[in-house]
């Protein structure tokens, strides 16, 4: 009966590791010529940027284990929604500490918004903490542009 809890718990953890970190992007490295570095430890090079720079308001939604979309260009001064459109908690963190104002998991709850505005022209990966890590899993980013 041990044995068989074990195999129980051991296969419900693996279950949940790979639902969690299922992920599109491997990001390690700098930015665009046309914005500054200010992640140099994720790579956008091989993101593939949607160009959202004539929206006056942009979103991203957060669904289930994925942002969509990833990644966006903006215009310095965008304030960017991020939608919780998923059944599960999110959130929405900068990549690199400081980088922005996280989007907290208690305030990014299934049915609701939050807005981030992104003065400076660089990019500014994020990630879910819940679902991904900084590189891998549930991440995305903001490339801004003046």
């Amino acid at each position: 009966m041990r044995i068989r809890a074990t195999v129980l718990a051991a296969a419900t953890v693996a279950v949940v590791l790979v639902g969690c970190g299922s992920g599109e992007s491997d990001s390690t490295g700098a930015g665009s010529p046309t914005t500054k570095p200010l992640a140099a430890a994720v790579d956008l090079s091989k993101a593939d940027f949607e160009d959202r720079s004539t929206e006056s308001a942009p979103e991203v939604d957060a669904v289930d284990n994925l942002f969509k979309p990833p990644y966006i260009i903006v215009k310095a001064g965008t304030t960017v929604t991020f939608r919780n459109d998923g059944r599960n908690n999110h959130n929405v963190f900068p990549a690199v500490e400081g980088t922005f104002d996280p989007l907290e998991t208690d305030a990014f709850e299934p049915g609701t918004e939050s807005t981030i505005t992104f003065d400076e022209a660089g990019d500014y990966p994020y990630y879910c903490t819940l679902h991904g890590t900084t590189t891998k899993g549930m991440v995305g980013a903001i490339r801004v542009v003046e």
